[in-house]
């Protein structure tokens, strides 16, 4: 138990930029910023990622947006080095699925999906133990 802070996605140093285009050229770019997860002893768990969302038409240049912040809460199992993420979609996790990764004492390691405009990925996100979160 304790909280996590993010460290990398797909392997590259937190924040991490993602472009993607339309056929009509529409520039939809996603920063994220930072993830923080507090997991609970009770089996429930709070994450909060810090991210920045911009839209730019054909030929324009994207612009400098503030920082967004989504809150998530909801329940997680542990069986041995496996984690699953079972969102509340009362509370903030309206329209997210569960997510299964990877638990050590030092580190959760998971999956998520996203959308990018028309585009859909899936990235990998590892968080770390930190003592001096929450």
């Amino acid at each position: 138990m304790g909280s996590f802070v993010s460290t990398r996605m797909d392997g590259k140093k937190l924040p991490v930029r993602d472009l993607a285009s339309d056929d009509a050229g529409t520039q939809y770019l996603i920063e994220f910023d930072e993830l923080v997860m507090s997991l609970k002893s009770g089996g429930e768990f709070r994450a909060s990622l810090k991210y920045r969302q911009t839209l730019a038409a054909k030929g324009m240049p994207t612009t400098q947006e503030p920082l967004q912040r989504m809150t998530v809460y909801g329940t997680w199992i542990r069986e041995g080095s496996a984690i699953r993420f079972v969102p509340d979609p009362k509370r903030g996790g309206e329209g997210l699925r569960i997510l299964a990764g990877t638990y050590t004492s030092k580190s959760v390691t998971v999956p998520f999906d996203y959308r990018n405009g028309r585009v859909s990925r899936r990235s990998t996100v590892v968080l770390v133990y930190d003592p001096t979160i929450f």
